[in-house]
């Protein structure tokens, strides 16, 4: 059992609960999370300024995904697949 109540509530979310974490999130993490919640805010903000539903649609899905997935590779590929939508969709 954990001493730390911070640790055991990082460890019980899924996260390592290691030192360097928060919530189980490396800082590389928090800083692709960042990235991507920055980019789905363009997205969001373009999308409205266009009338674009797919736009929109991915701009909130990147300001919202990274609040349930701490794998940092994870955040990475899930965020450049919400990235490319758009530009695919454009093309079909």
């Amino acid at each position: 059992m954990e001493d730390n109540p911070a640790m055991a509530l990082a460890t019980r979310m899924g996260g390592q609960g290691g030192s360097g974490t928060l919530f189980g999130m490396s800082m590389w993490g928090i800083l692709a999370s960042l990235l991507f919640s920055s980019i789905g805010y363009y997205y969001l903000k373009r999308g409205r300024d266009q009338s674009d539903t797919t736009k929109i649609g991915c701009g909130i899905a990147l300001l919202v995904y990274s609040f349930f997935v701490t794998n940092t590779l994870y955040i990475v590929l899930i965020g450049a697949g919400l990235m490319a939508v758009p530009s695919i969709m454009e093309r079909f």
